[in-house]
């Protein structure tokens, strides 16, 4: 089964919960599952999923829900994009992710550029749930004022009865991301594509790379390489179940606990 460039046979809640746990605790990101799912700014979100064992406490972990937004909710707000220095994340589970490639690549003696080359790349897992996580020339969209956000929901006298909702702050994407999970304990993914430019430590996979899968062993999530995938994102929680103004004449600095930042340590316990 395909679905938003995903290949998999059955959706396993573990899975996804490990996936944001790893993300969280290697990179320091809240995770979106599955990434490249629509998300935007000024999204208004739960997680039906979102508890990392029987004891635990809910957190932002696994898929979402989306619930409403505050363009739905008449809230103004405005947002800006900014490059996060052409950061890339290149991540893979510890000790149980191996990468090894080939190249092939003929160069003409009278040409000054780098030469195409013909990669094929293979991967092994050693692990249910483990990550390969390529993500390149990240870029970010957020709010730009929580403070007068706030004060803009509580003019708008909305009655919210919401518990363990979320609202989007920001969202990173990928220009170009290539995103696995195994979920096989023995796996082994072999990919083929053609790179530009060669460096003395391999092939320099960029952003105008190209990849197909060439053959596979085992089960896998898998976002495709792809364009413009959301990674990450930045929330808030309403910390409170009623999230409203009680009359108009209240001050809004009367009201506590409104919106706060999730915290990623949250996310780890």
């Amino acid at each position: 089964m395909i679905t938003n460039g995903y290949h998999y046979n059955s959706f396993t809640m573990s899975l996804q919960i490990k996936y944001s746990k790893e993300i969280a605790k290697e990179l320091g990101k809240v995770a979106v599952y599955l990434p490249g799912e629509l998300i935007e700014v000024g999204d208004i979100i739960t997680f039906p999923n979102g508890k990392g064992g029987i004891f635990s406490k809910e957190a932002p972990l696994g898929v979402f829900t989306k619930i409403s937004s505050l363009n739905n909710l008449n809230v103004e707000y405005s947002t800006q994009s900014k490059p996060e220095a052409k950061h890339s994340y290149k991540f893979s589970s510890e000790s149980s992710v191996s990468r090894s490639s080939s190249i092939n690549s003929e160069v003409g003696l009278s040409s000054n550029a780098l030469p195409n080359a013909d990669i094929e790349v293979v991967l092994q897992f050693t692990s249910e749930g483990s990550i390969y996580f390529h993500a390149l020339d990240c870029y970010k969209t957020q709010i730009n004022d929580i403070a007068s956000l706030e004060n803009e929901i509580i003019s708008k006298s909305q009655v919210l009865i919401w518990e363990n909702t979320y609202l989007v702050t920001s969202v990173t994407y990928a220009s170009k991301a290539l995103i696995m999970q195994s979920r096989s304990k023995n796996s082994e993914i072999t990919l083929s594509g053609n790179v530009n430019g060669i460096k003395t430590s391999g092939a320099n996979i960029g952003t105008d790379a190209e990849f197909n899968i060439k053959s596979q062993n085992g089960d896998f999530f898998i976002k495709d390489w792809s364009n413009n995938v959301s990674i990450f994102m930045e929330l808030m929680k309403f910390d409170k179940q009623i999230f409203q103004a009680i009359n108009r004449n209240l001050n809004p600095k009367q009201i506590q606990g409104r919106l706060t930042p999730v915290d990623i340590n949250s996310l780890l316990i």
